[in-house]
């Protein structure tokens, strides 16, 4: 593990991030380029952060009293927000009820924050509405917060296996190359910031839990999946990284399929942690359609059709691929077999969970996921890529090589810096971009 030199140089990197993330929302909000509205609470943060208002301050889960006092009426005006029919609804069979399409995981988390911004309101005087500017900054500041927990939950990780330079080196390119920034800044109340977080955290738990097993690991790794699966259940594909994480080869799948047999004291404490984590989800559910499981987006025009996957779009569209918006992770991508050398225990885990979870997110029907930057469904998955990313970095020597390597990193980070500035002025749309209007955005900045 890191040295106290070590946690020091990671600890000033993360600083010079966080200076970086403050100036920068400091100046989209003072700039006034912030999309749909120009407030940290918009677009589908909205639908993610509506829950805090309605349950602490209106109380009134059926969002209609903040809808009336924040939204200027219908609580379909909030995002996410439609009228869903339901199977016992309030107890009245076939009636109609308004339902939030997104996880209340966000607002969990947020919710610290939240209180924080309450207490402002009160000393300054502001409205105690959940929308006012204390509970606009509070907001933002969680999302830059829990990118920054995230990134260092990575760098702990990274340092068990790779040296402080590649560390430093893959937590920078990453947060400027893959997007990160632009979720723990510009968009902090999209849930890709959150989701960042409890994907790193079940990584930096899964190892503790195989290392050393003990009921509190596995309590807190169940209690880090319960809150992925809060923010975004699809997002719990990472499960299959629990599962193998430390399989090196086909034979030892039995031998692990009999150690949590062999273990199902503490696999049955993980499960029931992650139950009572996601018991607000399902609670929610049920107070508003009378099932405890639901599929929210139904009759909403998106679902998952796993057959028929967008793979080109998702990943090399001009539009939203993955690939053309953030290329830093065509070298994770390759970094990817380098585990096998660098990191032997991560290896099978990451490159059967990425294709997994990139199957997932291309069989999203509306695959371009709405307005934002880049392919930011999987922006959620940055922490797995970081490994390969640094598997690479780490295994490239000599000179030339090093050099050859170090200009990649610098020229796709800058690649994704440019898209990013000219998303933040508007000099590329928020969506359908063509790529005359991406190259003619080089001259705009």
């Amino acid at each position: 593990m890191g040295s106290w030199p070590d946690s020091r140089v990671i600890g000033a990197v993360l600083g010079l991030i966080a200076v970086l993330a403050i100036a920068a929302t400091a100046w989209i909000y003072g700039v006034g380029t912030a999309n749909y509205g120009g407030l940290p609470i918009r677009g589908d943060g909205s639908g993610y952060y509506v829950y805090l208002p309605a349950a602490l301050l209106a109380h009134d889960l059926t969002m209609s009293r903040t809808a009336a006092r924040s939204f200027g009426g219908s609580p379909e005006s909030i995002p996410g927000v439609r009228f869903a029919r339901t199977s016992v609804p309030l107890g009245y069979p076939g009636q109609h009820a308004y339902l939030d399409q997104y996880g209340v995981g966000e607002a969990v988390l947020i919710a610290p924050f939240f209180a924080v911004g309450y207490a402002l309101a009160v000393v300054g005087n502001a409205p105690r509405d959940g929308y006012s500017w204390p509970f606009q900054a509070a907001a933002s500041a969680a999302g830059l917060v829990y990118m920054l927990i995230g990134l260092a939950l990575l760098a702990a990780l990274l340092r068990r296996w790779f040296s402080l330079r590649t560390v430093v080196v893959s937590l920078l390119a990453l947060t400027f190359g893959a997007a990160v920034f632009e979720y723990g800044t510009n968009d902090a109340t999209m849930s890709h910031a959150y989701s960042f977080f409890a994907i790193a955290l079940v990584l930096h738990l899964t190892l503790r839990v195989w290392e050393r097993p003990a009921p509190g690991g596995a309590v807190a790794l169940g209690v880090a999946l319960g809150l992925v699966g809060l923010i975004r259940m699809t997002n719990l594909t990472v499960v299959l990284f629990c599962l193998l994480f430390g399989v090196e080869r086909r034979s030892d799948l039995k031998s692990r399929a009999r150690t949590l047999l062999r273990r199902y004291g503490l696999v049955l404490a993980g499960v029931a942690a992650f139950l009572v984590v996601l018991s607000p989800q399902l609670a929610y559910w049920h107070r508003i359609t009378g099932e405890w499981v639901t599929d929210p987006y139904r009759g909403a025009g998106e679902h998952l059709e796993l057959l028929h996957p967008h793979l080109i779009g998702v990943l090399f569209s001009v539009r939203k691929g993955l690939f053309f918006w953030t290329p830093l992770l065509v070298l994770a991508v390759i970094g990817l077999p380098f585990l096998r050398r660098t990191a032997r225990p991560l290896f099978v885990p990451a490159v059967v969970y990425l294709p997994v979870a990139i199957w997932v997110v291309s069989s999203w029907t509306i695959w371009w996921y709405g307005g934002s930057f880049g392919m930011r469904a999987l922006i959620d998955e940055a922490p797995v890529f970081a490994l390969g990313l640094a598997a690479l970095v780490e295994t490239v020597r000599g000179v030339v090589g090093r050099r050859v390597l170090m200009g990649a990193v610098a020229l796709t980070t800058l690649l994704a810096v440019h898209g990013m500035l000219a998303y933040w002025v508007h000099a590329v749309p928020n969506d359908q971009t063509s790529l005359h209007r991406y190259l003619e955005s080089f001259r705009s900045l």
